[in-house]
């Protein structure tokens, strides 16, 4: 059953930003209610995208996340000295709660991006960083563009190692965070945890998305029909993608990752490579992503 409810005077109010549109209203409902109107709004509302929250008027795609909830007015009755901080609380009854509602815009699709369908009542946000590393390059396979010559010997300039010390290698940070998990896959986060991408993962080649690791933290997902809290997990995953582009005659470029090192010898065929082990083991062990973004088997 639907929560009667007032809106304030003033109310609503909505920022529009690179975000899109944020609100907030300011409600007021009967004391005894709040609780149904926080369920109504945070766990019984509109479900978008398979996430059960309530939606801004007339747009379906913004949808409450916070509830601030406090009486109004500020007096209550005189309830005399109270003596156990643990079971006595003033009374408001009837009078009003005042529920300052925030929403923001829900974005359940992160079009370009190639990612697993989340679990049923979750989403996913996303956030890009760049940065890069230097790799150490050999002068032992280079040589001068313009075939300068010595002088004195007639051979090929060579190149001085302080010429071509190192090779920045762009770094694209990747920071996926996936939101209402009920049962995190723990596990697939610690065999994953360090690997690089069997198969192409964010549209990036195999090999060069490397997972750096994860930030798990409790998030309030609503109340239950017996006015309990319930919490699930955001957890932020983060990748690494490291790609290094080598432009071939009349061919197409090829793309390097993380298990690849460039190789100056023998001089007559340098190139990058993928270095491995005696036993054929390459740095990096490559692991298939997508557990990361499935529930944990319930036994």
């Amino acid at each position: 059953m639907a929560v009667a409810f007032k809106e304030l005077a003033g109310s609503p109010s909505e920022t529009y930003s690179p975000d899109g549109l944020r609100a907030e209203r300011r409600i007021l409902v009967a004391w005894e209610d709040r609780y149904a109107m926080v369920a109504e709004l945070l766990g019984d509302g509109y479900e978008f995208g398979g996430v059960n929250r309530a939606h801004y008027p007339d747009r379906q795609s913004v949808v409450a996340i916070e509830t601030r909830l406090e009486p109004w007015p500020e007096a209550p009755d005189d309830q005399g000295a109270f003596s156990d901080i643990q079971s006595e609380l003033n009374s408001y009854s009837g009078k009003y709660a005042l529920l300052v509602v925030e929403y923001e815009l829900l974005v359940t699709e992160l079009v370009g991006l190639d990612l697993p369908e989340p679990e049923q009542g979750t989403f996913m946000s996303y956030r890009m960083y760049f940065g890069g590393e230097y790799e150490d390059l050999s002068g032992d396979s280079l040589s001068w563009a313009s075939g300068i010559l010595d002088p004195i010997t007639g051979e090929r300039v060579a190149v001085p190692p302080d010429a071509v010390p190192t090779f920045r290698v762009p770094i694209t940070e990747h920071h996926v965070t996936w939101h209402r998990v009920v049962n995190p896959p723990w596990a697939a986060i610690r065999q994953t945890a360090g690997c690089v991408n069997a198969a192409a993962f964010l549209g990036a080649p195999a090999e060069t998305v490397l997972f750096d690791g994860a930030k798990a933290k409790k998030e309030f997902i609503g109340i239950d029909s017996l006015q309990y809290p319930q919490f699930g997990w955001r957890i932020e995953y983060v990748f690494r993608e490291k790609v290094v582009k080598i432009m071939q005659k009349e061919a197409d470029p090829l793309s390097y990752g993380w298990n690849h090192r460039y190789r100056s010898l023998p001089a007559e065929n340098p190139g990058w490579d993928r270095l491995v082990d005696a036993a054929g083991n390459a740095r990096y062990r490559t692991a298939d992503f997508n557990p990361l973004f499935r529930f944990a088997a319930i036994a």
